[in-house]
């Protein structure tokens, strides 16, 4: 898989549009898309056994925290704002691979509903994070493990 990190959050801010369009529901934020790609990442390492993308995951003081989202939103909460129509033409591509649109939305449908704060309280309870100090990467055969022993079996893939 290994697409841009871009195109991923692209394609959850395309999903958070249309449901705060269709449920009037909260805006996508900085912090619940890392959350989200956390577990896209360790679903792809199972399933696929490749990474979704290439960039670290670090884990933060409250949960995941991915580099590159924090410097290309710094200073947002909410990431949605005006779509492009480069930023939909990422969600459409990423769509468009029957594998990789499986997990994306099995994690929107799994985790999306829940906040933020939610899912970095759901995070932290994950050993990945709990046993990486601060400021670390988190590893990938620790997510690996995880992933395969306590993850896959309480989600659904269709």
């Amino acid at each position: 898989m290994n697409n841009d990190i871009d195109q991923i959050v692209n394609w959850f801010r395309v999903k958070s549009s249309q449901q705060m369009q269709d449920m009037d529901a909260d805006e996508l934020s900085r912090g619940k898309v890392s959350q989200l790609l956390y577990y896209v990442q360790g679903i792809c390492v199972v399933v696929y056994g490749i990474r979704a993308f290439s960039d670290e995951l670090v884990a933060g003081e409250h949960g995941v925290m991915i580099p590159a989202v924090e410097a290309r939103y710094a200073g947002q909460t909410s990431i949605v704002g005006r779509l492009t129509a480069e930023d939909q033409a990422d969600h459409d591509y990423l769509a468009g691979i029957q594998q990789f649109q499986a997990i994306l939305e099995c994690v929107w449908q799994t985790f999306g509903d829940l906040s933020a704060v939610e899912l970095m309280e759901r995070v932290q309870c994950d050993q990945p994070w709990a046993e990486t100090l601060p400021g670390n990467v988190i590893e990938m055969a620790a997510m690996e493990d995880y992933f395969k022993d306590k993850v896959i079996a309480r989600i659904k893939m269709d």
